[in-house]
């Protein structure tokens, strides 16, 4: 397949998630949510065109060099890979996946991207989106509980599997733990979060 034949099979499915997102408005991943996802995953996301040349830079760097594996990807690409489900490791599907989420980043609006990558996650075992994790790990949006959102960003990282260990809880706990204090610490800084955030939302 092309890159003009990815590109628009791409769009198509795009199109039909955001009908389906909107057509579900009363729950729709929150401010909280969105905010721990930037800064989690990927904190320039306001400065880059949907990849970011200094993160893959450093994760190869440490991937090959290191030999600590470290990913790289932006929200605009993990929402590509999530709705291609094209995961194999080769750099044509890395390349492939860079120039979609460029493509992507200039067809949605920006402030789209972190809703609609939450809308579609996997976060886990019977947690194919996210309606599937809020009722799985009790967690209203409305309710603007920063733990439980940490929680829920959490399992984009490490997806709770079908019977979960204590060694995968710690590092849930862990990874709330860590998007809570950046959160708290950018919200004491000048620039807070808000301002970060302000195109997003």
């Amino acid at each position: 397949m092309g890159r003009n034949e990815d590109w628009r099979e791409l769009k198509r499915t795009i199109d039909e998630v955001k009908r389906e997102y909107d057509s579900q408005y009363e729950v729709h991943p929150n401010v909280q949510m969105c905010s721990l996802l930037i800064l989690g995953e990927d904190h320039r996301f306001h400065y880059h065109p949907g990849f970011d040349p200094l993160a893959l830079c450093r994760a190869t760097w440490r991937t090959f060099v290191c030999g600590r594996r470290e990913g790289g990807s932006t929200i605009a690409m993990q929402l590509v890979r999530t709705l291609t489900r094209k995961y194999d490791k080769t750099i044509l599907r890395k390349t492939r996946e860079i120039a979609l989420a460029v493509r992507l980043t200039q067809y949605i609006p920006r402030e789209d991207l972190p809703r609609l990558y939450l809308w579609v996650a996997y976060y886990g075992w019977r947690m194919n989106s996210f309606l599937q994790a809020c009722e799985r790990l009790r967690i209203d949006p409305a309710a603007h509980d920063l733990y439980s959102a940490a929680q829920l960003v959490a399992c984009l990282k490490y997806p709770q599997p079908k019977i979960v260990s204590l060694k995968r809880l710690r590092k849930i706990e862990q990874r709330c733990v860590y998007l809570i204090e950046r959160y708290n610490r950018v919200e004491r800084q000048p620039s807070s979060i808000t301002e970060v955030c302000s195109e997003t939302f």
